[in-house]
């Protein structure tokens, strides 16, 4: 085989069982990565801590990175990074830097299908030099969403418990990740839920820490906002209480795929389906209408006691 010792010896980025310092609001979370992107766009960072967080828990596999992003994908979208090409060439072929740096993409790619195909290689080699912020610098934002997505991993049941607790880790560190990178924040978590969702589904003892919270900070008088509510909250307490289903389909889908442009095109059939995958609240029952032998009396105003009266003082 002629992959380097570099590249035999190479971890994935970040898959090691560490806090990411970056991670305010996940600071205790055992599922957090080393992995701390240096990009600057908050959408770009959000998706590299997702692909690194979705390998770490094993919701997504090397395989699974090459059965979407094949050499082509890969190599075309370092078109104009020949220098980027030739270090995974390189790394994965054993093919010399000067020699990977003069070729062209299409024959970079050709040559990784062939050492996949052949064995030279596998794809966890090629994910662990493929760097991470690099993968969204140079992949289809779409496309990564869809990567991070298959499988509608939020739909699964709780009698299936490997795949639902790592379900709801992975949803737990996606919203910190969202707030964090400045794609969510509280209030749109919040109201995406609902007061009223939150109220039904939550313990008598989460509800405590809450209503406790609000004391507080009123005797202090202090607001009690959404980031307040929040930190009584947390991630991990919303996924365990809350069914997956109405998390994607009330916060993440429209605040997070939709708004950010995670979603277009072909693509756009998985917030359908997470959108359809909640169950639709139920209608009020509308008032039932006056019959027609019903006589309507208007009192005059002397016929009401002053009791009857609401004033402002009643609101007091």
């Amino acid at each position: 085989m002629l992959v380097s010792s570099l590249a035999r010896a190479s971890p994935v980025h970040g898959w090691s069982r560490m806090t990411d310092t970056n991670n305010t609001d996940n600071t205790d979370d055992p599922t957090a990565t080393l992995f701390e992107s240096k990009l600057t766009d908050g959408r770009q960072r959000f998706l590299a801590h997702m692909i690194e967080h979705a390998f770490f828990v094993s919701r997504r596999s090397a395989a699974d990175f090459i059965r979407h992003f094949p050499p082509e994908v890969i190599m075309e979208g370092m078109a104009d990074h020949p220098e980027l090409r030739a270090s995974i060439l390189s790394q994965t072929t054993g093919l010399k830097v000067k020699i990977a740096l003069k070729k062209s993409w299409q024959s970079a790619a050709e040559d990784l299908r062939i050492a996949l195909a052949e064995g030279e290689t596998n794809a966890q080699t090629v994910v662990s030099v493929f760097d991470p912020d690099d993968r969204v610098r140079y992949l289809p934002r779409n496309k990564i969403w869809a990567f991070l997505i298959e499988g509608d991993f939020f739909n699964v049941t709780a009698n299936r418990t490997n795949d639902h607790r790592i379900a709801k880790q992975h949803i737990a560190f996606l919203l910190d990740r969202a707030l964090n990178d400045g794609l969510l924040t509280h209030r749109d978590i919040i109201d995406g839920v609902t007061v009223a969702e939150l109220s039904a589904r939550l313990p008598k003892a989460e509800l405590g820490k809450i209503i406790e919270g609000a004391l507080l900070a009123g005797r202090h008088k202090k607001a009690f906002t959404d980031h307040e509510l929040w930190s009584a909250l947390t991630a991990p307490a919303l996924v365990e209480y809350v069914p997956l289903p109405h998390l994607w389909s009330a916060v993440i889908v429209p605040k997070i795929a939709l708004a950010h442009g995670f979603v277009g095109g072909p693509d756009a059939e998985h917030a359908a389906a997470a959108q359809a995958a909640a169950p639709a609240p139920e209608a009020p029952t509308p008032a039932a209408p006056p019959q027609d032998d019903q006589e309507w009396v208007e009192l005059p105003e002397d016929n009401v006691a002053a009791s009857d009266l609401i004033s402002e003082d009643d609101f007091a």
